[in-house]
């Protein structure tokens, strides 16, 4: 019964009715007290003030002795509550007598003050052993040129005032007993009117916590408690409405989980899996359910607590080998209602041929690097010793031996690439990382192609910046992807085509942007147009010297140096080549 909010509320409301009439009732009390005693001062002081008006000024000090004993005597015959004294200046009491009286002298402060020719606002509290209560005392001195000859003591009995104020307190000790009963009696009233609604919601509650949700609730008020009613009402019926669209949803993402071809986990945010689909039971050969570390961890040294911490920022991939199987693993985050991070939902994906054809690649270029630099030099030095030799057909030799020159140029060319790529793939290649203003390397890189622009009466602009964007990288490594973005947009755009270059600043990147006005790339052929040796034009492509790994060395390097490149084109029109680089910040200079 302690923790029904009805009998709390019944509680509350008797110590607020206890506390209301406590203060009330003291501050009754006093005000009544100190009223009492301001009459009882201001009826002491007149008193003695009219006991002073029989003093006659001129008279000596022993005749208006006499007349003050006659008026005191009068007057302790006429006041039963008060009681009049006369002391002589040395303080003693002279009338009435101390024989009949008992008393010699007062040691209060208002006679100490009246025999100094002072007053006090303070009365003095007087205890007699033939009174009860405590008497006040009101000192008045008589003064005859310029010293105290007598003093006026007057004295009243408090009786009177003690007695009206234990009416007065009895009357609010009743009082206050009738109103905590009237208060204990309303109070259960009224709790009942609110808790009894609160009863029928707290079932009702009960009851949509264990699915049933049809029946409502009865209104019949139009308060606040039956506007409460009705809103509950209307939550039960929205809930019953969301709680089948949950429902549905999560059997339509059963089934496309039970059919999708790559494998779902869901982790929750203490490693253990909590859900799974019948692609990733057949990848990883899951038997029972099991956690994190017992499925990835002789496949990847990354730990739990970290993938779940880097998955709060963003994806996280993994790729692992099971058996002869490659699996591309994703970590994204899932959260709760109120944003906050409950668990990881992992995304497994079959990638086994794709890495097999990039291995290929990468045991190809590595092949074909050293496969051809013998024949190449070969070819180097059986050109330079016919050129430097006397030859019948000197005209026909020449050309020859020029076009054997140009191919082994160009088959120079291709197998430095291969090297480049091959370095960079191995992280073998060196980067000198440094400083660098970004707007004086693009500007030196594009003078470079001027005259190579200008034999194709092209028009290569550069819309310099007043802005100046330092970056930190390898100048050489820069500039070489530079020089493979411009010579590209040079060779694959007609004469008199027009090449535009600009440097610019986007949110922290400095952005390079390289446009064209060529032949443009297809639509489908964009997303490879970084592959390594892919061509859009193959014939165009040899034709003009491409060796089709330009632009898988410039996204290597830029990847490495924190940046990004990007490309869009349209067939007929040209080409935009974004190339974004990491600026250094003031903070960090």
């Amino acid at each position: 019964m302690s923790n029904s909010i009805k009998w709390r509320m019944v509680t509350i409301y008797v110590l607020m009715v206890i506390i209301v009439l406590i203060v009330s009732g003291s501050m009754i009390v006093w005000l009544t007290s100190k009223n009492e005693y301001d009459t009882l001062k201001k009826d002491i002081i007149y008193t003695a003030n009219l006991t002073k008006e029989v003093v006659d000024p001129e008279a000596e000090p022993q005749k208006n002795g006499e007349i003050l004993k006659l008026t005191i005597k009068q007057n302790n015959n006429t006041y039963s509550d008060k009681k009049l004294y006369l002391l002589n200046k040395e303080g003693d009491v002279i009338f009435p007598d101390k024989e009949a009286n008992g008393d010699y002298r007062f040691y209060y402060p208002q006679v100490m003050a009246a025999l100094n020719g002072e007053k006090l606002q303070e009365l003095d509290n007087v205890n007699m052993k033939d009174y009860e209560y405590v008497l006040k005392g009101y000192a008045e001195p008589i003064i005859y040129k310029g010293q105290v000859e007598y003093v006026i003591y007057v004295l009243a009995s408090t009786e009177k005032i003690m007695t009206s104020m234990q009416r007065t307190i009895g009357v609010i000790v009743l009082s206050m007993v009738l109103a905590i009963i009237m208060a204990g009696i309303l109070g259960i009233f009224f709790s009942g009117f609110l808790t009894k609604p609160i009863s029928v919601l707290s079932k009702k509650a009960q009851d949509m916590a264990s699915g049933n949700l049809d029946n409502p609730i009865l209104n019949y008020s139009k308060d606040e408690i039956g506007q409460l009613t009705n809103n509950f009402n209307t939550m039960a019926a929205s809930l019953k409405e969301t709680m089948e669209q949950i429902s549905s949803e999560k059997n339509k993402l059963e089934i496309v989980f039970f059919h999708m071809t790559d494998g779902i986990l869901v982790f929750d945010r203490k490693g253990n899996l909590g859900h799974t689909n019948p692609a990733s039971v057949d990848m990883l050969g899951i038997v029972k359910q099991s956690s994190y570390s017992e499925l990835f961890g002789e496949y990847t040294e990354a730990k739990f607590e970290e993938v779940f911490e880097k998955a709060m920022k963003g994806t996280v991939h993994h790729i692992i080998q099971v058996g002869d199987k490659y699996y591309n693993i994703s970590f994204a985050r899932f959260l709760s209602h109120s944003e906050t991070q409950t668990g990881m939902i992992c995304v497994i994906q079959d990638i086994t041929e794709h890495k097999k054809l990039e291995e290929m690649q990468k045991e190809f270029v590595a092949n074909v690097s050293h496969e051809l630099r013998t024949p190449l030099t070969t070819i180097k030095s059986y050109t330079e010793t016919l050129l430097d030799g006397a030859m019948e057909e000197k005209e026909i030799a020449q050309n020859f031996l020029n076009v054997i020159n140009y191919e082994g140029d160009r088959m120079t060319a291709l197998v430095q690439d291969l090297l480049d790529l091959s370095r960079l793939d191995n992280k073998q290649t060196t980067f000198i990382m440094e400083e660098l203003n970004l707007n004086l390397l693009l500007e030196e890189s594009i003078e470079k192609f001027l005259l190579t622009a200008q034999k194709k009466n092209q028009e290569l602009n550069y819309l310099r910046s007043i802005d100046t964007y330092r970056v930190l990288g390898d100048a050489n490594r820069i500039e070489q992807v530079f020089k493979n973005i411009i010579s590209n947009a040079i060779k694959y755009s007609p004469e008199g085509a027009k090449i535009t270059t600009a440097i610019y600043k986007e949110q922290e990147m400095a952005v390079v942007k390289i446009q064209d006005t060529g032949f443009g790339i297809p639509k489908e052929d964009l997303p490879r147009i970084f592959e390594r040796f892919y061509r859009v034009d193959k014939a165009r492509s040899r034709e003009m010297g491409g060796t089709g790994l330009g632009l898988a060395i410039a996204k290597e390097i830029m990847e490495y140096l924190g940046g990004s490149i990007q490309i869009s084109s349209e067939l007929g029109k040209g080409s935009v080549f974004y190339l974004k680089f990491p600026l250094i910040m003031e903070k960090n200079r």
